[in-house]
């Protein structure tokens, strides 16, 4: 379900005014299982730029951090300027089977391409033992594994050593 804002929308730009959000730590997952990002709430997800239009990227779905779809909020130029809660009940077993087919994707593409890990000083059995199990650990462990933001600076740290699951991501074949 799509929803478009129509309130409090200034018609002489192209911004809306959106009431401050509650929703916390905002799970992005492209619809294809390729790619995933965890914001610490709304405003920061936009601000990396998931508002923007981008013909590069593919659809993306948000989820909250147990498992409950959110619904995406265009503005007047149907950029995206907010998320709120469906009315679905939270499915964590269903944001667990996402996320374990993003890292699926990340595993497929390192093993094709070793060499991408050997940059940040690991060999790709060491990177892979890095990477989040969202079957077997904890989701809220899991959610802090993948990659995200981490204070005003913007410093994306996964796992340190350049960002390599962050940068494996992007790799694999989503971009932004």
């Amino acid at each position: 379900m799509l929803v478009r804002e129509k309130s409090r929308v200034d018609e002489s730009s192209t911004t809306i005014a959106t009431a401050p959000r509650t929703i916390t730590r905002v799970v992005a997952i492209a619809a294809d299982d390729t790619f995933a990002h965890v914001y610490s709430n709304v405003r920061q997800m936009i601000e990396d730029g998931f508002g923007d239009a981008d013909t590069r990227r593919g659809a993306l779905e948000f989820f909250n951090a147990a498992g409950g779809q959110l619904v995406p909020v265009f503005g007047p130029a149907w950029q995206l300027v907010d998320l709120r809660d469906s009315r679905d009940a939270p499915d964590a077993a269903r944001l667990r089977q996402r996320l374990a087919a993003v890292v699926d994707h990340v595993v497929a593409y390192l093993r094709k391409h070793p060499e991408f890990v050997k940059a940040s000083g690991l060999t790709l059995d060491e990177a892979l033992l890095q990477l989040p199990r969202p079957a077997e650990q904890d989701l809220a462990h899991v959610l802090a594994l993948f990659p995200h933001h981490v204070g005003d600076d913007r410093t994306i740290r996964p796992f340190s050593q350049g960002g390599w699951f962050h940068n494996s991501l992007h790799a694999a074949g989503w971009t932004h």
